[in-house]
């Protein structure tokens, strides 16, 4: 009998220490984490959602399981380890294999169960996070006051009968009372905010009175006068533990999510009373949010509007265009995009909005979507362009102009006033127009040309002043005063001539604002006038207009090499040869420096605008002599062909200059015409970017290493590095090529970080091997130069490879000390400190300053092959390798030529000096064994070594 009690005393200590386990994982139930009961034997007494969820158990973990059999034996031995030494709680990295066999890797808290609520061996544990590191608690928490602490959230129970509250220890610290404080309902009712009490009243008298559950948002005043918000839920517990009815619930700390809310609420209005259109997309176009101003000017409401995509709420407009075109800009480059549209509102007024288009990312840094913000800018845009059109009237009128300010003090003069009086502008600037005075005119002459002045606005006579030099001449002055919107005067303007302009003159001042004055070819201005004049009756006849934009190629060689009175003189003979070879009919103008305009009306086709193409680039491909040198000159040359059914000048011109560039970036000395991108450019780009990604995982890159030669010697002093890709689809992908598909795709960075990572590792190798490699060049690009820590990771590299700086040199190309000035010298400031080399590559396509070149750490000049491959051949190039051998040679500094194809190129280098050099004249790019090879002069070369180095190696 004694046994079948004691059988039946702890079968019900089991089945209450099972209530508790249930009962306690219900409140941690709350946990943004996982959390589970083990009994004394180690099995999963119960367990939270979370945690079930975790470890792919839909159904929840069972009590058949053993917690032994979720974790890692060694795990499993640890926790044996913390049963027997009897600790309250343990913090450790935990392993757990979830249903599928998969391994987890979770931050877990161990606690003990206090022995009075369950056997002593039981064990609550609790998931913190992954790779998190908490430091132990100060002191020792119940699991469950632990668990309420860590979420925020604590339950509570009041009796109905006494209104006595029994709570957790984080539900006091949330009302901000002393744990062993007595609490009735009341008291509660009296710390809720006056505003919310009501509520809150009328809450517990229903679910006292009708069993209604509640939920309610409140605020506390707590004892110290701070203001908490809250959020509580309860319902009535018919039968307790002790048979008397009970309110229970839990109460949700939300006072930092309602500041959250707040600000996101004043952040809408302000979005929402903004005068700009303002709305977000998503990665497929579709609208998921947009204020008030937008919705107005699509006509939509925010229910018919959101979750369609743009082109069905707005239609085929030119905001749909403007934004799928850019699509993948903004969504695969990351790009924001700023372009004006044009919009016609509902009375048909047309108006000019600038759209811009920023690509939203989330915390990991992906792009999710497009923020679109549209503005009016109509009349900015007008105020542009007439002033625009005015600063260039003011810069190429022949009369001189001065601006004086309300005390009649000189703020600006043009061109043509210093060219008039001799006095340059900083000579003037801030003085008086009386250091003109002739002491020709009395007093009174410039008393009653002042009293005009204020009364009429306005005068306008002869009048005699004095140049520089000290001449006195005649002048036709016009003065005009300037008042602001109060009607006071903030500055004066006169304009005046040498003489009298006549009507019907050569130096009108309409005709020299439309002029270019050294080819007397129209200008811009012109040019841009005439375009949208054609562009009206190509419009309304669907025929399209064909643009032109034409660039000499690297002219600034021969303004360099010859001076800019030859380069002058070159561009007033191409200007002619170019307007001898169109028609009476079409347009010619100089845009600026070295670029002309061509605009061809009633062009039908492409292939007529290609013929055209190859007419004008015979025409200048004939020698030009010019003041007795006989020059070669090519041109690229980029077209815009299209039917202007939507589009402006602005957007001929922006598309004209894409095909140009690309014209560029081939090579030069061509034609493209622009055609917009396929519909499938995105998925393209995205393919290539995969095949990329799966190429640097994959091991299908192989660097190839392009030696320096001493021309004396034949000694290998070093190489470039390069990089060619096997790729299953593409087959064998050079590295020009390479460098150009991953620029396309995006992935120049990682490319460029896997090159120089490689590189350092074969460095190293070749170190640790005694292999006498010399210096290896690793070429940067721009994006490796603005969008990475380049000197951080380099020195990463360095110290985890453990190789010597002095053995590598990283190249930058000439323009980027120009595109980005600031980046560069912090860049190669941080090289020189870490004793990596600096070469400067394409020397001769630029502009480069010896000034700047002493101020740079910079230890090697590479001159690009162009102008070696037109040695000897052309005189001009030759004098350019000359010039820029002989300022390394002042400024101490290695100088190597690149792209030499036979020995006369490499004799002359020689002779001007130019001691290094490479081509294919040595050695192609070599595989790093047949590279190792020739170092060691060893004879016999691979197999698949493409060619013999062809000069002694010593």
């Amino acid at each position: 009998m004694h046994r079948d009690q004691d059988t039946k005393e702890h079968t019900k200590r089991v089945d209450s220490a099972l209530q508790y386990a249930v009962d306690l994982v219900r409140l941690l139930d709350a946990l943004p984490c996982g959390a589970f009961v083990l009994d004394a034997s180690q099995q999963v007494a119960a367990a939270t959602r979370v945690f079930s969820t975790l470890l792919g158990y839909p159904q929840g973990v069972t009590r058949s399981v053993a917690f032994r059999d979720l974790v890692d034996a060694e795990d499993a031995a640890r926790i044996d380890d913390f049963l027997a030494t009897g600790e309250a709680e343990m913090t450790h990295a935990v392993s757990l294999r979830t249903h599928a066999g998969r391994s987890l890797s979770r931050l877990m808290r161990f606690a003990r169960l206090a022995s009075g609520e369950a056997p002593a061996a039981w064990v609550v544990g609790i998931l913190i996070e992954e790779r998190a590191v908490v430091p132990p608690p100060v002191e020792s928490k119940l699991p469950a006051d632990e668990a309420q602490a860590f979420a925020g959230v604590a339950n509570w129970e009041v009796d109905v009968a006494t209104g006595r509250t029994l709570a957790s220890r984080t539900w006091y610290e949330i009302w901000g009372l002393e744990p062993d404080t007595d609490v009735t309902l009341n008291a509660v009712m009296q710390q809720i905010h006056p505003d919310d009490r009501d509520v809150a009243r009328i809450a517990v008298q229903q679910a006292i009175g009708a069993a209604v559950p509640f939920r309610f948002r409140h605020r506390i005043i707590r004892p110290d006068g701070t203001l908490r918000w809250a959020e509580s839920a309860g319902r009535l517990e018919l039968a307790g533990s002790d048979g008397a009815p009970k309110l229970t619930g839990v109460v949700l700390d939300i006072t930092q999510r309602r500041a959250a809310e707040e600000a996101l609420a004043r952040y809408y209005d302000i979005v929402s009373a903004s005068p700009d259109r303002i709305a977000f997309l998503d990665r497929a176009g579709c609208l998921l949010a947009a204020n008030a101003a937008f919705l107005e000017a699509i006509g939509q409401t925010r229910e018919k509007a959101v979750g369609r995509p743009l082109q069905e709420v707005e239609g085929q407009g030119p905001l749909s265009d403007l934004v799928y075109r850019n699509l993948g800009r903004c969504l695969d480059g990351g790009h924001p995009v700023v372009d004006d549209i044009y919009e016609s509102s509902p009375n048909g007024q047309a108006h000019e909005s600038e759209v811009r288009l920023f690509p939203h990312r989330d915390d990991e840094d992906k792009v999710t979507g497009i923020v679109v913000n549209i503005r009016d800018v109509t009349s900015v845009r007008d105020s542009e362009r007439r002033l625009l059109q005015s600063a260039v009237v003011y810069a190429a009128t022949s009369d001189g102009v001065l601006m004086t300010d309300s005390d009649g003090r000189i703020v600006a003069v043009n061109a043509a006033f210093s060219r008039i009086t001799g006095y340059a502008e900083a000579e003037v600037l801030g003085r008086k127009p009386s250091l003109l005075n002739s002491h020709w005119h009395t007093k009174s002459f410039f008393t009653r040309m002042w009293r005009r002045l204020i009364k009429e606005g306005v005068w306008e006579g002869e009048i005699w002043n004095r140049r520089k030099d000290g001449e006195i001449y005649l002048q036709r002055l016009h003065i005009r005063r300037i008042l602001d919107g109060r009607g006071k005067v903030t500055n004066f303007v006169g304009v005046f001539a040498e003489r009298p302009v006549s009507a019907n003159g050569p130096k009108h001042v309409e005709y020299l604002a439309h002029y270019d004055p050294l080819t007397k070819l129209p200008n811009r201005l012109l040019f841009d006038s005439r375009l949208s004049y054609a562009l009206d009756p190509a419009r309304r006849n669907r025929t399209p207009v064909a643009l032109f934009l034409l660039d000499l190629d690297r002219f600034a060689n021969i303004n360099a090499s010859l001076g800019h009175q030859i380069g002058d003189e070159l561009l007033r003979t191409v200007g002619l040869r170019l307007r001898e070879t169109i028609r009476p009919a079409d347009t010619l103008a100089r845009l600026s420096g070295d670029q002309f305009g061509l605009l061809f009306e009633g062009i039908q086709t492409p292939t007529e605008a290609q013929e055209i193409a190859r007419r004008l680039r015979s025409a200048l491909r004939a020698p030009m002599t010019v003041r007795g040198h006989q020059v070669f000159v090519t041109m690229s040359m980029g077209i815009a062909l299209e039917s202007c059914l939507d589009n402006d000048t602005e957007v001929m011109f922006a598309h004209a200059a894409t095909a140009l560039d690309n014209v560029k970036q081939d090579g030069r000395d061509g034609f493209r015409i622009y055609s917009e991108p396929p519909l499938g450019t995105s998925t393209a780009r995205q393919r290539l970017t995969e095949m990329l990604q799966t190429g640097l995982e994959g091991g299908e890159f192989e660097l190839l290493y392009r030696p320096r030669v001493h021309l004396e010697t034949g000694r290998w002093p070093g190489a470039e590095i390069r990089v060619r890709w096997h790729q299953a689809e593409l087959g064998l992908v050079a590295h020009e090529r390479l460098l150009a598909l991953a620029e396309s795709a995006g992935m120049t960075l990682e490319l460029g970080q896997w090159i120089l990572a490689e590189a350092c590792r074969q460095l190293r190798d070749w170190s640790l091997r005694g292999i006498p490699i010399g210096i290896l060049t690793v070429s940067i690009s721009e994006t490796q130069l603005t969008r990475f820590d380049l000197v951080p990771s380099l020195e990463r590299l360095i110290r985890t490879n453990e190789i010597d700086p002095a053995h590598l040199e990283l190249s930058f190309a000439e323009s980027l000390l120009f595109k980005h000035p600031e980046q560069a010298r912090e860049v190669l400031n941080g090289l020189y400190r870490l004793g990596v080399g600096v070469t400067l590559s394409e020397i001769g396509t630029s502009w480069l300053a010896p000034q700047l070149l002493r101020r740079l750490p910079i230890r090697r000049l590479e001159i690009h092959r162009s102008f070696v491959d037109a040695m000897p051949d052309s005189p001009d190039d030759l004098a350019v390798v000359q010039a820029l051998i002989a300022m390394a040679q002042a400024l101490d500094i290695d100088v190597t030529a690149d792209g030499v194809r036979d020995d006369r190129q490499r004799f002359i280098l020689l002779n001007i000096g130019c001691l290094e050099a490479q081509g294919d004249l040595f050695a192609p790019p070599l595989r790093a064994p047949h590279y190792e090879r020739c170092l060691l002069q060893i004879p016999e070369p691979p197999s698949d070594a493409p060619v013999e180095p062809r000069l002694p190696l010593v």
